[in-house]
């Protein structure tokens, strides 16, 4: 049946309906079920308090009448009446056990008890070398120990690396070594620490108070502080290559000054000290270790030729401090005695105060020319033939004074004196170094061209003064340059040279501290006649 389109103009609307069926309720809309949720909502419980609390409680003293009335001076003075009988008694014991035993004390020192070394030490050692590159071999093979330096806790050693047979400007590299002898095991031929430097080191020292800290001069004259507990490093301070106010020769001795003024500016025991330097250049320069950047001072070594009125530079050899027992205990060490290479021996003053360190920082600053003075108060000491390689104050007595040359001769000088007191001639050849015991007061020692140390002690002389041990330190016959006493340990002693470095143990009747011994050199620094009363010395 064909589909046809309604008419509705025939239909009268009240005579018909017209019903459109609803479609929406066969009409479903599609739909999907989907589901979401937060992140979970994360919780701490934390918790919080005070500090720790602390109690602590103060009270008053007793005022000035009640602890005088609570001191039973009586019964102290019954106590000390009671026990005086007694405390002499036994100091008369000991006195009379010293008497007993003396005369076994000297027979065992009229036998020559050998000494022991204990290590040999050399950074560049034959394995290394032969390993090593070619040039830097060379090199090394070429340095010899130049200076060596105990710490203030005598535990560590350190050596310089340089060379004394340079005619010139120096382009061969330095290095400090430095072995830590208190530890189980120490590698003979690998240093604890090896510090390379630009050119030839030719002498250090350690600080005196603080075990990490060291110096060190160059034959360029460039001086350097290390501290060696710093990892990686561990330079502390260079002075300027550029300043006017700077050694420009071999830096041939570096001395740890006490200052007061610098303890009382900083505080510090560490700061308190500052740095002397002796170049060969004539120049002695003043620093403060921690600021290199300008020395704080300076002198020059300026004094007429014996004979004219014509001032020259002398060039400086060696150097110390005296002692003053007076002076020590605040820091006042300022007379020190200069070996120069003429032959010459100078006492010398530092006498620089706060207003000429800051005409001298002024001029320093301004960039304008700084006349050094003249440290130089006495220069008639009797001479050596040749340069003057040791000199060292003793510890015990500040006017007495040993010094070597290239002579071979030992000098004994009292600083107020001309003439030298007493000549020794262990070498034919030159001696590099003199040192005192630092704790026997008639005992010190020399080293040489030929390798071997010389011991001598006063207290034992039998007509000529002759070596009570002689011990070889090279048995290559090559020349020791240093030795060094442990001041914290004396019966350690070390010894260095182009052999490498030795440590020794020194027997007894060398290391220690007989009775009457200070006063024993107190008595024959007073004597008008030197050499008789070391004669009549009671052996």
């Amino acid at each position: 049946m064909a589909y046809e389109e309604p008419d509705f103009d025939d239909v009268v609307p009240r005579d018909g309906r017209v019903n459109v069926p609803s479609t929406w309720r066969h009409y479903v809309a599609p739909t999907t079920q989907s589901f979401m949720q937060t992140d979970p909502v994360k919780t701490m419980n934390a918790k919080i308090q005070t500090t720790k609390r602390d109690s602590k409680a103060v009270q008053t003293g007793k005022d000035e009448e009640q602890v005088k009335q609570s001191v039973n001076a009586v019964g102290l003075e019954g106590f000390m009446a009671s026990v005086l009988e007694m405390v002499q008694d036994e100091m008369k014991q000991v006195e009379e056990e010293h008497e007993i035993l003396e005369p076994l004390t000297r027979v065992v020192d009229g036998v020559q008890v050998p000494a022991d070394c204990l290590h040999e030490l050399m950074p560049f050692g034959t394995d290394t070398l032969a390993r090593g590159k070619s040039s830097a071999a060379a090199a090394h093979k070429k340095l010899v120990v130049t200076c060596l330096s105990w710490s203030c806790t005598g535990q560590s050693v350190a050596a310089s690396y340089g060379r004394h047979d340079i005619p010139g400007w120096c382009e061969d590299r330095g290095v400090l070594a430095t072995w830590n002898l208190g530890r189980d095991t120490i590698n003979p031929t690998k240093a604890d620490v090896n510090i390379d430097v630009d050119n030839c080191l030719m002498s250090c020292a350690f600080h005196p108070e603080h075990p990490a800290l060291i110096a060190g001069g160059t034959f360029n004259g460039d001086l350097y502080v290390w501290d060696l507990s710093q990892e990686g490093d561990m330079q502390r301070a260079k002075s300027d290559a550029l300043t006017d106010l700077r050694h420009r020769e071999p830096l041939v001795s570096i001395k740890w000054q006490y200052s007061m003024s610098e303890h009382k500016k900083y505080g510090d025991k560490t700061r308190a000290y500052r740095l002397v330097t002796l170049g060969a250049d004539g120049l002695v320069m003043v620093w403060k270790w921690h600021k290199l950047s300008v020395a704080i001072y300076g002198y020059r070594l300026l004094w007429p030729q014996p004979g004219t009125s014509t001032k020259i530079v002398y060039g400086g050899t060696c150097m110390d401090f005296q002692v003053d027992a007076t002076q020590s205990a605040v820091g006042g060490l300022s007379t020190f005695m200069v070996g120069s290479e003429g032959g010459r021996v100078f006492k010398c003053y530092m006498d620089m105060n706060d207003a000429a360190l800051k005409e001298f920082a002024k001029s320093a600053a301004a960039n304008e020319r700084v006349e050094l003075r003249c440290p130089i108060k006495d220069a008639d000491y009797s001479q050596h033939a040749g340069a003057v390689y040791g000199l060292e104050c003793s510890p015990f007595h500040r006017d007495l004074m040993l010094t070597c040359g290239y002579d071979g001769c030992v000098h004994l000088y009292h600083s107020l004196k001309n003439q030298h007191l007493m000549e020794v001639v262990p070498s034919a050849g030159p001696l590099y170094q003199v040192a005192w015991s630092p704790i026997r007061p008639l005992v010190f020692a020399a080293c040489g061209h030929d390798g071997r140390v010389h011991f001598y002690d006063l207290g034992r002389v039998k007509g000529l003064v002759s070596p009570v041990l002689t011990m070889d330190a090279s048995p290559e016959g090559k020349p020791t340059y240093s030795i060094a006493f442990n001041k914290k340990k004396p019966e350690m002693f070390a010894t260095a040279g182009a052999s490498g470095i030795q440590i020794w143990r020194l027997p007894a009747n060398l290391c220690e501290l007989r009775k009457g011994e200070e006063g024993t050199i107190r008595r024959l620094a007073a004597a008008d006649d030197f050499e008789a009363v070391l004669r009549g010395l009671k052996r």
